[in-house]
């Protein structure tokens, strides 16, 4: 048998054992890669204790792999990937083929030899999502409506040439709603490339969405004019992007704010560009952080002839394990 392969006796063994709330995790670390226990419990539990047992249970079985990265240095939380035959039930599930899926796992358990800035900021992107679905187990008014990982999107064949954003989501609180193009922070880019960001998605969302260019953002986007929230993680580096930020004459809705895991991003956290506080919650950013002067976008209509193989791209299911490495790696 070669390495991209498992057993059907052991994927069939495996899916028997597995709960729904098991799928949901290998689910989840099929599109986010890697996740920490503590994410898995915002995503799936009410205890950490309990996320870690059942984490440990799933290590026994096979299911997922575990590694801490930088174990000799202090004290790291488990970081959880898809092991070879997790991959593979859930590609069976998802009625693909299993062999793209045993290799992209096999390539993630590398994810532990990776740079330390690179594993912070896949876990900060996964971690504002995990912490979105911990708020909404315990708010029934509220969910994660639509979120979409910088993997998935060209994957979705859902993609930009000017811009890449580390997700994009859509998120409800009872009768408000935003849909946000997600930048994630880790102090490690220079200004002048935050500056640049906003130029590029001024440009993109001034497209008309009849265009090929346009349409294709307009999809991206889900139909809906975005707020692009860039997310920092101290407030020395959100004041000096902010300041850098108000320079521009970006005609991009833009927000910032700090967030930090252990607290929910849907909190009253995030302050439109060339506002002054109060701090809105993120549901709130749906028409508030629209700069005055931003051009209305013409309403979408009907797909344009486009030139680019975006027009017959692949559903999400069909393209979870592409071969293609994507994003940061």
């Amino acid at each position: 048998m070669s390495a991209d392969e498992v057993s059907s006796s052991r994927i069939r063994k495996l899916a028997a054992r597995l709960t729904d709330r098991d799928r949901l995790i290998l689910r989840t670390l099929a599109t986010h890669r890697l996740l920490t226990t503590h994410q898995i419990a915002e995503l799936a539990f009410d205890s950490p204790v309990t996320a870690r047992h059942r984490m440990q249970q799933l290590e026994q079985m096979q299911a997922v792999d575990r590694f801490r990265p930088r174990a000799d240095r202090g004290s790291y939380p488990s970081h959880f990937v898809l092991s070879p035959a997790g991959a593979a039930v859930v590609a069976v599930d998802a009625e693909l083929e299993t062999k793209p899926a045993i290799r992209r796992a096999r390539r993630d358990r590398e994810l532990g030899l990776k740079s330390p800035s690179r594993l912070r900021h896949l876990l900060g992107v996964n971690g504002f999502h995990t912490a979105l679905q911990a708020h909404a187990r315990t708010h029934p008014d509220t969910a994660v409506e639509r979120w979409l990982s910088e993997r998935e999107m060209p994957e979705q064949g859902l993609y930009s040439q000017r811009v890449r954003p580390d997700a994009v989501l859509t998120w409800r609180e009872g009768p408000s709603q935003s849909t946000l193009a997600l930048e994630y922070d880790t102090g490690t880019e220079r200004l002048a490339r935050l500056v640049d960001k906003t130029d590029r998605y001024a440009a993109l969302l001034s497209l008309d969405p009849r265009t090929p260019d346009g349409w294709e953002a307009d999809e991206l986007f889900g139909h809906q004019r975005p707020i692009v929230v860039f997310v920092f993680t101290t407030t020395h580096r959100a004041t000096q992007a902010r300041a850098a930020l108000e320079r521009t004459s970006t005609t991009a809705p833009i927000a910032t704010g700090v967030w930090t895991p252990g607290t929910s991003p849907a909190e009253a956290l995030w302050l439109p560009l060339h506002t002054r506080p109060p701090r809105l919650r993120l549901a709130r950013l749906d028409t508030t952080a629209l700069p005055s002067g931003a051009p209305a976008r013409p309403e979408s209509g009907s797909a344009p002839a486009r030139g680019r193989a975006g027009s017959s791209a692949p559903s999400t299911v069909d393209t979870w394990f592409e071969d293609d490495e994507i994003g940061l790696w």
